[in-house]
Formats: C-alpha cells, sequence, structure tokens
C-alpha cells in the first residue's frame, strides 16, 4: 500500500492542533472527514474543513466556548451540525450519525439517529473516498469502509456502503454528486455504482431545482475545480456520463431519441457526441457551456416533423428558454444562453455583409458575441471534420476586434450627443428625439469617426427633414 503525506499547511496546522486540543478536553477523538481527507491523499488543495466525532453537539458548544472560541453556533440541530470559526477559517462539526431515508430518492433523510459509531457514520457517506477519517490527535488515517484508500490509489470512486444500489436510491443528488466527483478528479466509476446510478436516474426529479442548478454548475465546470492531466475534457466527460447513466433525458426530455441522428456529410458524430464534443472543446464559462449544450437540442424534434434540420437553432433556443428555468438556471444566463443558441447558425456560409455583422455584434454586445465566436469554433470543431483556424469565427473576431479599436458606439448613450442637445439644436421632442438618436447609433456604428458632437448635430438634420 502506497504511503501518503499527511501534513498540512502551516496555517491548518495550528487549526489542527487546536481542534486536537479541544476535543481532548472531553477526553473525545476528533476526526478531519470528507474532501479535505481525499484531496490531502491525491495531493490536491484542501477541500472544506469538516470533522466528525462522537461529541454532541451541545457539548461541543459548550467546551468551545469555554475555549475561547466565540464563534461557535448550532446550524441544523436534525443533523447534529455545528459551525466553529477558528482564525477565520470556518469548520463544520458534525456528531457521528446514522440516516434512513423515504422511497423515491429524497435528498433529506426522513428519520435521523445522532450518536452513531464511526463505522456507522462511514455507512451514510456517498462514496468510499470521501469515507475516510484522518483522527487528528493520533494523525492516523481510518478506511472504516475497507474500499476508501484503494480507490484512492486506482482514482475510482465506489460506493461507501457495500450495497450501491442503496446507496444512490436513498439519495438521488448523489447522482449528480457522482458526475461532478468522476470530472473533477477525473476518476473512473466502478461498474456496480453505475448500473445503480442508471437504475435510478428518474429519481432525479424529487431534487429540487436549486441544488440542481449548483450541481450542473459544477460539473460543466468540473474542469475549474483541479489542476489535472486529464483523460479527456471534463466538459465531455460529463455530457457522456450524464447522458449514459440516463440523467440527461430526465432533465431534458427533448434530447431523447439524439444519439441516433445527426451523421452526415457535416458531422462526423451522432448529435449526442457531437454536442459532448462541443460543450467539452469550449472555454470554462458556464453561459457558453450551457449554450453548447443546448445548441443542437431541437434538432430531434425538426427532424421528425420535417425531415430536415432547419429552424432547429430558433426551436433550440425555445426549448432552452423553457427547460433552463426549470434547471433552476437564473433569468441573466438563461437569456444570454438562449441568445446563442438562436444565433449559433448565423452566417454559416460567410456571406453576410461586414455592416450586417457589425449590427449583430451591436445588438448581442461584446461579451456575448464573444461567446457566439468560441460557440461556433466547438460546434465545427465538434463535428469531427473541421480543423482551425474556423473561416467565420475569424471574421467575426476580425470585425469585432475592429470595432472595439475603432471605438464603436454600442449604446445611444456612447454617443457624443444627447437628447437635450438635439431638443434645443433642433426644437425636436418626444418620440422623433430618439428616432433621430437611433439612426446616429446605427451611422456610427458603420462608421465610429462621426461620433463627435458637431458631426452628428449636423447629421441629425438629415434624419429630421425626411
Amino acid at each position: 500500500m502506497k504511503s501518503f503525506d499527511l501534513s498540512f499547511s502551516p496555517r491548518h496546522e495550528k487549526i489542527v492542533r487546536q481542534l486536537a486540543a479541544l476535543f481532548a478536553r472531553e477526553n473525545c477523538p476528533v476526526y478531519l472527514v470528507g474532501g479535505y481527507v481525499r484531496n490531502l491523499l491525491l495531493g490536491l488543495p484542501p477541500a472544506d474543513l469538516d470533522i466528525a466525532s462522537p461529541l454532541l453537539p451541545q457539548q461541543l458548544i459548550e467546551t468551545a466556548r469555554q475555549s475561547g472560541i466565540e464563534s461557535v453556533h448550532l446550524v441544523n440541530p436534525t443533523l447534529g451540525t455545528v459551525l466553529l470559526e477558528i482564525d477565520g477559517e470556518k469548520i463544520e462539526h458534525t456528531t457521528f450519525r446514522k440516516e434512513s431515508y423515504a422511497p423515491g430518492g429524497g435528498h433529506t433523510p426522513n428519520q435521523v439517529w445522532i450518536g452513531a459509531t464511526l463505522e456507522e457514520d462511514a455507512q451514510r457517506r456517498d462514496f468510499s473516498v470521501n469515507a475516510l477519517y484522518l483522527d487528528l490527535q493520533k494523525r492516523q488515517l481510518l478506511d472504516p469502509t475497507k474500499r476508501g484508500l484503494e480507490d484512492i490509489q486506482r482514482r475510482r470512486l465506489r460506493s461507501a456502503r457495500s450495497s450501491a444500489e442503496e446507496m444512490i436510491s436513498d439519495d438521488a443528488l448523489r447522482l449528480l454528486r457522482l458526475v461532478r466527483f468522476a470530472c473533477q478528479l477525473d476518476f473512473s466509476i466502478e461498474k456496480e455504482l453505475f448500473c445503480a446510478a442508471r437504475c435510478y436516474a428518474s429519481q432525479i426529479q424529487a431534487i429540487s431545482k436549486e441544488r440542481i442548478a449548483a450541481e450542473l454548475k459544477k460539473i460543466l465546470l468540473s474542469d475549474t475545480a483541479y489542476t489535472l492531466k486529464r483523460t479527456q475534457p471534463a466538459a465531455r466527460k460529463a455530457v457522456v456520463l450524464m447522458e449514459t447513466m440516463g440523467i440527461l433525458t430526465q432533465l431534458i426530455p427533448e434530447f431523447d431519441g439524439y444519439r441516433t441522428l445527426g451523421q452526415c456529410k457535416y458531422h462526423k458524430y451522432n448529435i449526442f457526441l457531437h454536442t459532448a464534443n462541443t460543450v467539452g472543446l469550449t472555454p470554462p464559462d458556464l453561459v457558453l457551456r450551457y449554450a453548447a449544450l443546448f445548441h443542437d437540442v431541437g434538432k430531434v424534434i425538426v427532424w421528425r416533423e420535417n425531415g430536415r434540420m432547419l429552424g432547429h437553432d430558433k426551436l433550440g433556443a425555445e426549448i432552452a428558454a423553457r427547460r433552463m428555468p426549470l434547471l433552476g438556471v437564473d433569468k441573466r444566463t438563461t437569456e444570454l444562453v438562449c441568445r446563442l443558441v438562436r444565433e449559433h447558425m448565423y452566417d454559416l456560409n460567410g456571406k453576410a455583409r461586414e455592416s450586417r455583422i457589425r449590427m449583430k455584434i451591436q445588438s448581442m454586445g461584446y461579451e456575448n458575441f464573444s461567446r457566439l465566436i468560441l460557440l461556433r469554433e466547438a460546434d465545427f470543431l465538434g463535428s469531427g471534420y473541421e480543423q482551425k483556424p474556423v473561416e467565420t469565427a475569424e471574421k467575426f473576431r476580425t470585425i469585432m476586434e475592429k470595432m472595439q479599436q475603432e471605438g464603436a458606439p454600442m449604446q445611444i448613450r456612447d454617443l457624443n450627443v444627447t437628447g437635450n442637445d438635439l431638443m434645443q439644436y433642433y426644437g425636436i421632442q418626444g418620440r422623433q428625439v430618439g428616432e433621430v438618436l437611433q439612426a446616429l447609433l446605427h451611422e456610427c456604428l458603420l462608421h465610429p469617426a462621426q461620433n463627435k458632437k458637431q458631426n452628428l448635430l449636423r447629421l441629425a438634420g438629415r434624419y429630421i427633414r425626411s
């Protein structure tokens, strides 16, 4: 068995010593648990400081206060969770407990027994690599499931219990956590655990949209968690896992059937693999990753309706607008994603004039149009036939950079003339002021050098006379 480095940073070493001394006052062991121990063994940056012990919540609160720790309070009486703060570091303590869940996969246990053994506490956890305990007083590593250390070495996810089916069926949030850890850590998934996840994929419906949104964000951005040499892009792996487990079509039913369609002279892969490739080829930006996920979601439906893919961009945007709020995604992110999905086929043949592209950039804004460029590149490269440079993406990028260098105004407020200026100079008012300002904005979008007050006042006369 490989030996592990169990040393802490100087700051955490100091905190760990304080915790060991605090629990020693009660003649009680205390264990570092969960992600912190896992990451320590893997040589990754530390996760949250979570500790566990047999000490009851009220006992810990009293002992902590007697020891001079003022920031300590009960967070969840049902789960026996206490939050302490030492040297600015938040530490969550849970008393050893057992749990049971009602059928259906709801995240919250229906029964909790505070006061269990360490072995029983380990059995309530999800994966073996998250059920390792580091005794802070003896500096001894414990593996109560007798599989956690082996799985760390093999970079594998297994259930903390002998029955993967029982663990997964208890709490459907573990379906998404399974995908997240597999992608963040670049771990494989044991066959029994994978099969259990497929069997209970439908239970994801029992999880609140807020929790789903939080997990999907971490999943889609899983490559940002740790710097690793990966077997494949983490975001691509995430889409593949969610699909093959059956989770993706539970969350977005419109994807049903997308494994069987899409291969053609433009696409080497079916819609599923093309989508996974596209997501994996995008930079780690949540809006962009969601747009890549949804960009071809309309294809299955339009193909079934008319035997063509025409209009899948518009339908895809409508599907995204309907599904993303149900997944708990905020309104602004949803709006940006829908615009990208709707525009992802724009100027596919590269024939749009520069003036039209300038208008498109203005309507989308630099930030989201930059995403459209990146989506175009990922979409083309993800087809399996294209290579960089992607001609239309380069065209878009060149025009956008030119606009930025020219200082092209993007909004009426960027013009060097105001509505008051126009009213005083020409005596116009009301709706006509807004119409003239809009015309001037369009003029300066195409010819940014005209954005000078005297030029604009002179040009305004042309639109007023007309």
